[in-house]
């Protein structure tokens, strides 16, 4: 058994490895958790089990370590190894309990609903949904417009449920298990391709995206010189992204720094940039006044002053220096705004959504180069939810357009070598869907569901 164990933790976590946070291939987020979950279903001790499923999870994770050794705090990468491992052998072992003392399809669904509830409950923490597994479906968009009626906890369940589902049948030797979970797969995959196939768009906007690694110093550099130079570079691109059409120009996150004495320099040539090219510049910097802000100035060819949007969600360990905003931004022509880490959390987006109906949002950002499409995916999820399209500019990642749909538009990674840029056509979204509606209905009913089975099966342990 200890080596039937072991083969099942090494299969388990291969796949993980592969799938999850910045592995690419999604096919294999249905298949992973399988070995270990057969395993679980069985015979095995509960320590094995516990072992087997924490062990599997927390390799996977691993595939964090050489985009974040050195950039992040140990403190933070050990939460997000060990932490969401916790949460996957949590479910299992629970579901294990139900599925002894209720019935086979009891245990299926409990794994799924804890899965569900730990993942929902995650979101409340300083990372917000970026350790869920369901940013591993975002490569293939027909796998998660459920997202756009229940969010991303449907995407979470269905990845518990069909492989738990799978696992189930072969332990038990009941095919017909395995065969719901398949067809749950088609299900959800059919609903995707007929929402897409009925896209609600809008006129497309033509947007232009760059961004320049080569210029990464500015970002730390206090001092007028560089930031001025780096403006002066970003103001050049703006004229020739408006020249190919753009209308809407979006550049990185904190790409030089501002204080007082500069600030209304840089401001006056992007101010008039935008008057002479006719384009909304979003562009973003590190405020250095006397709150340091992580912000974004909006400049529009009609506006007198930028306005100004502020980041709400810091990294953890780098950004404690910055003084978080508690705004939310969006244009006469429902353009909105967000900063990077702001798009991890989908009850910010949620309501700002709800609040604004914005139909795009433009996204300055900064990646940590191996991460770039990570996340990117979580960017185009919150687009899904809430039916927006996405213009992410990140330097050190990549700039992307994508649609209401998660469908990527276009796609270009930035260059130590020089500035990259982009135009693309990008239809706005319908600024509506049925999550904005009933918000994370979903993930509460998933919580009911698991304390109902689990209240049944401590009941029947006791007679």
């Amino acid at each position: 058994m200890p080596k039937v164990a072991a083969l099942c933790t090494i299969a388990s976590a291969i796949g993980f490895y592969l799938s999850l946070n910045l592995g690419n291939t999604w096919p294999l987020a249905w298949v992973a958790p399988i070995p270990v979950l057969w395993l679980v279903f069985g015979e095995t001790r509960g320590w094995i089990a516990f072992a087997a499923t924490w062990t599997a999870y927390a390799l996977g994770c691993c595939n964090m370590l050489p985009a974040y050794t050195g950039t992040l705090p140990m403190f933070v990468l050990a939460i997000a190894l060990t932490v969401p491992a916790l949460g996957f052998a949590g479910s299992a072992l629970g579901a294990r309990y139900v599925a002894r003392h209720v019935s086979p399809l009891a245990g299926v669904l409990v794994f799924a609903s804890l899965w569900t509830t730990w993942d929902y409950a995650a979101s409340f923490g300083q990372n917000g949904t970026a350790p869920s597994p369901a940013y591993s479906q975002v490569a293939a968009p027909y796998l998660i417009q459920g997202a756009s009626a229940f969010g991303l906890w449907i995407i979470t369940f269905l990845l518990g449920l069909i492989p738990a589902g799978i696992a189930m049948g072969l332990q038990k030797r009941s095919p017909m298990l395995a065969v719901v979970a398949i067809v749950l797969f088609a299900l959800n995959a059919g609903f995707g391709a007929w929402r897409i196939s009925h896209a609600d768009e809008k006129r497309p906007v033509r947007v232009g995206l760059a961004a320049d690694d080569a210029l990464g110093a500015a970002s730390f550099q206090a001092n007028a010189k560089a930031a001025l130079d780096a403006v002066g570079q970003y103001t050049a691109v703006a004229r020739e992204l408006s020249e190919q059409g753009a209308t809407l120009i979006v550049f990185p996150e904190k790409l030089a720094v501002l204080q007082s004495s500069w600030r209304a320099d840089a401001i006056s040539v992007l101010e008039a940039t935008a008057r002479a090219s006719g384009a909304t510049i979003v562009i973003g910097f590190d405020d250095q006044r006397d709150l340091r802000r992580n912000e974004a100035l909006i400049f529009a060819a009609d506006d007198a002053e930028p306005s100004v949007y502020f980041k709400r969600h810091m990294v953890p360990g780098l950004e404690a220096a910055f003084v978080p905003g508690d705004l939310s931004f969006v244009l006469h022509d429902q353009t909105g705004l967000a900063i990077c880490k702001d798009m991890d959390f989908q009850s910010t987006l949620r309501s700002d959504a709800r609040d604004g109906h914005p139909t795009l949002l433009a996204v300055p950002a900064w990646d940590f180069d191996r991460d770039g499409w990570w996340h990117a995916r979580l960017a185009i999820m919150r687009g899904v939810e809430d039916g927006f399209a996405v213009a992410r500019a990140a330097k050190q990642g990549l700039l992307t357009l994508s649609d209401s749909y998660g469908r990527i538009i276009a796609l270009s990674a930035s260059a130590k070598s020089g500035m990259v840029s982009l135009v693309g056509d990008l239809p706005r979204g319908p600024g509506n869907t049925v999550y904005l509606h009933i918000g994370d209905v979903f993930a509460w009913a998933s919580s009911a569901g698991s304390i109902l089975f689990l209240g049944m099966a401590l009941r029947r342990a006791r007679k």
